[in-house]
């Protein structure tokens, strides 16, 4: 029977994990599917005008004031330049092509990639190996928000933690920070948000359980309610 301790990245926040050679290696894979579904969108033409805008964007922001994320206790420099690259290039798309299409443009990659990224977590039968599917997964998902909290990504409260759910309730984010930062939050949300709502579903159906979360600060909620929780019998 496998231990938890010893799955692929636990209790790594995803600073760590995005800067490793392996985050690196699965970033290209999933810059070539996003490349591809741009391409269709705008043409070659749209692409160039694209990588000029992010570029000036990312430079915008890397020429920003970040002592408030300094302050906080965020110093990784190198993870911090990855997000305003990400970011910028949200923002610069949703000048170009506005904000909803943007939106559907980013999404549709992330349902293309999620087979790319799911590899940056161990997959459910890993989880199942290690005897409660469910238990090792909450396990897991509790330490790497506990990595988060200690590198400073993230400030949250964990309000229920029990052999059937975890919910945690994050009041900071520095992925949100950052966008809204470079001018606008909700990017965040199809930039990396979005993420979670199709990476989570698929991998808790194989544990029995699922992914749930009414708002996230990046569209105005107070807070990122995560809660996964097993499904009961009796639910639909």
């Amino acid at each position: 029977m496998k231990k938890v301790e010893d799955l692929k990245n636990y209790g790594k926040p995803l600073s760590d994990v995005t800067l490793s050679s392996e985050g690196k290696k699965h970033a290209k894979r999933i810059t070539s599917t996003a490349t591809a579904e741009l391409r269709r969108e705008l043409g070659i033409t749209g692409i160039i005008k694209l990588l000029l805008k992010s570029r000036k964007e990312t430079n915008r922001g890397k020429a920003q004031d970040w002592s408030s994320l300094n302050q906080r206790g965020m110093t990784n420099q190198r993870f911090l330049n990855v997000l305003i690259k990400e970011t910028a290039i949200g923002m610069a798309l949703a000048d170009i092509v506005g904000k909803d299409k943007a939106s559907n443009i980013i999404r549709r990659s992330f349902d293309q990639a999620v087979d790319i990224t799911a590899p940056l977590y161990p997959p459910p039968e890993d989880f199942k190996a290690c005897g409660d599917g469910f238990g090792a997964f909450r396990k897991y998902m509790k330490q790497q928000f506990t990595a988060h909290v200690n590198a400073r990504l993230q400030e949250l409260d964990i309000v229920e933690d029990s052999p059937r759910a975890l919910a945690v309730n994050v009041r900071y984010c520095t992925w949100c920070e950052v966008a809204k930062k470079l001018g606008d939050a909700s990017v965040c949300y199809f930039g990396h948000c979005y993420w979670d709502e199709v990476y989570f579903p698929k991998a808790l159906a194989e544990l029995g359980a699922r992914f749930k979360r009414t708002g996230t600060l990046a569209t105005g909620a107070p807070m990122c309610d995560f809660r996964f929780e097993l499904v009961s019998k009796t639910d639909s």
